[in-house]
């Protein structure tokens, strides 16, 4: 597994991450991929930045979804079909899981929210990468810990972790709480082959 540890930006964490799984990452037989591992990312006080420029997804698209995952509004502007899923798993009624973990959290510790779905996803063909989110109040902060089954790092890490730090400072708002650690754990963190001389060029300006 692979550890990467950052104060608050997700610029250098997502540029790490593509660092680190290429060149400690094995090589899977999945054609479609050139490198995989499993990735755990901390970060201490996780702020919402512009992105870097060398992303692939540009900044207008990653407002709307930063503003999207917390609201709901724009859905058709939505670029990242995921996203959506993201949302409306986590936030529609009844028994909305957003609400849930706000109201249990003005008198508990931990609250929890899941996006799979068995009924749907095990014949799906989109199915949920970001699987579930636990948050805990600690010292008046909230801490996030995301959990993904998967996640392409050059073109969906950096996006995956800005909309769910928008949802963190989203709750920690609504809680009258600080931000505190944000810890993302993924099973599988690839490199598509398709996406090789892209992640070259940007590890070789670290």
């Amino acid at each position: 597994m692979i550890f990467i540890k950052e104060k608050e930006s997700t610029n250098i964490v997502w540029r790490k991450a593509l660092y680190e799984l290429y060149n400690s990452g094995f090589i899977p037989q999945d054609e479609r991929f050139t490198r995989m591992e499993s990735l755990e990312i901390e970060i201490e006080c996780p702020i919402i930045e512009k992105v870097d420029e060398r992303f692939p997804i540009n900044q207008k698209n990653i407002d709307i979804i930063n503003q999207y995952i917390i609201s709901g509004e724009n859905e058709e502007l939505v670029c990242h079909e995921w996203t959506k899923i993201y949302y409306h798993r986590l936030f529609d009624e009844p028994n909305s899981q957003i609400v849930y973990i706000i109201n249990r959290l003005k008198n508990n510790r931990t609250g929890i929210g899941t996006t799979w779905r068995k009924e749907i996803d095990q014949q799906g063909e989109i199915k949920p990468c970001m699987l579930s989110i636990i948050v805990m109040k600690q010292e008046n902060k909230l801490y996030f810990q995301l959990h993904g089954r998967a996640c392409n790092v050059y073109d969906k890490l950096l996006m995956n972790i800005q909309e769910f730090v928008s949802l963190q400072k989203y709750l920690a708002e609504e809680l009258n709480l600080e931000i505190g650690r944000f810890v993302f754990t993924i099973d599988f963190a690839q490199i598509a082959t398709k996406d090789i001389e892209k992640v070259k060029e940007i590890i070789s300006q670290k």
